[in-house]
């Protein structure tokens, strides 16, 4: 070789040499088993390693362990001569980095010598695309809790102005004094029910409005006995007996209208879909634990064929007993939703003319 071609082969070398060490992007040779041959300042920046620590060790320790193996996946195909392009993530001194990256076989005419790679650190982009996802299921959750509170106009408040247009009925036509005084008397405790449920949704909706914490101190006990008492009209029509076994100074942090709305539902479908075939038997318990309030509503009703309606139960505009009561199907599916949006679970057992057991499991942290 002469003096001119030696000196331009030492140039191109140089040169090569010089934009290995010096690009803006992590660069790295690994051999054959995935060890470290070469890296540049960007490689040891990003791990937070020096060259004499990362040279002739292995990439896959560094790797963030949910990532390795999809990256060691990439790397074999990229060893078939299948060049890859793939994001992942290392576990850095400083913290987990998230790369972009690109591999492609180093090789002679005849076999593959090494893999050649380029890192580009994403990691800002990264926690943007995250945080993106974060403020979009926040933002899914506003809208579900909006959608409840539509949800719960139209068919909470369905029945109880309903039982007040017909008192008001009532009141225009001739009664006699005792009459009248009840007929007065259950519109009083309609409207005054109403009124509760719609401060509870006001309340609910400027809490939401103002990105505050909407969860308060609910005593259960005085609360499930007032649910109980809302339905005290239809339960004296029915024949029915509700039992409630609620220990005293049972307390937790829950949102209030969601919370009612739940047990409202629950005790008004049992006493909804009771049996023509024996007195209506409605039972109510709670259990607050350490981290867990579980509320049960048992009934000896008409029941469900749950093999039959399967993932149905809690959809929207699903009715399992039309001929037996009247309804628009959205019931179970508010509770479900509201349950849901709680942190909590809901389980159902229940056997065709046997009745129906509803477990609700909220947090109480």
């Amino acid at each position: 070789m002469d003096i001119k071609k030696e000196l331009e082969l030492y140039q191109f070398e140089k040169l090569n040499q010089t934009l290995f060490l010096n690009h803006p992007d992590a660069i790295y040779l690994l051999d054959l088993e995935g060890n470290f041959m070469m890296v540049n300042e960007e490689v040891c920046r990003i791990s937070g390693y020096d060259r004499e620590t990362l040279i002739g060790q292995s990439f896959e320790p560094l790797i963030e362990e949910s990532m390795k193996a999809f990256t060691k996946e990439r790397f074999l195909e990229t060893m078939q001569d299948r060049p890859q392009r793939y994001e992942t993530a290392i576990v850095t001194k400083n913290g987990v980095r998230y790369l972009d990256i690109t591999n492609f076989p180093l090789k002679n005419e005849n076999r593959i010598l090494a893999v050649f790679g380029i890192a580009k650190d994403i990691t800002e982009k990264k926690q943007k695309e995250i945080e993106l996802e974060q403020y979009a299921a926040l933002l899914q959750v506003h809208n579900d809790e909006l959608e409840i509170f539509r949800k719960i106009l139209a068919h909470d408040m369905r029945k109880p102005v309903a039982n007040a247009l017909g008192f008001a009925r009532l009141l225009q036509g001739s009664l006699s004094d005792q009459k009248e005084h009840e007929v007065k008397r259950y519109l009083l405790h309609t409207v005054e029910s109403v009124d509760a449920m719609l401060r509870d949704l006001n309340e609910l909706i400027a809490l939401q409005s103002t990105g505050k914490e909407s969860k308060e101190e609910i005593d259960v006990n005085k609360t499930l006995r007032r649910i109980v008492n809302f339905f005290k009209e239809e339960i004296r029509q029915s024949g029915a007996v509700v039992e409630l076994e609620i220990p005293e100074n049972t307390r937790f942090l829950a949102i209030k209208a969601y919370f009612n709305s739940i047990v409202r539902n629950l005790i008004s479908n049992a006493l909804k879909y009771r049996s023509p075939n024996r007195p209506p038997l409605v039972k109510v318990y709670t259990l607050l634990r350490v981290e867990q309030l579980t509320i049960q509503v048992w009934d000896n009703g008409i029941g469900m064929d749950l093999p039959r309606i399967g993932k149905d139960l809690f959809q929207m505009h699903r009715r399992f007993a039309p001929k037996v009561a009247e309804g628009n199907g959205l019931g179970l599916y508010i509770v479900n939703q509201q349950v849901r949006l709680m942190g909590g679970q809901i389980k159902v057992e229940s056997e065709v003319d046997k009745g129906s057991l509803f477990t609700i499991m909220l947090p109480a942290n």
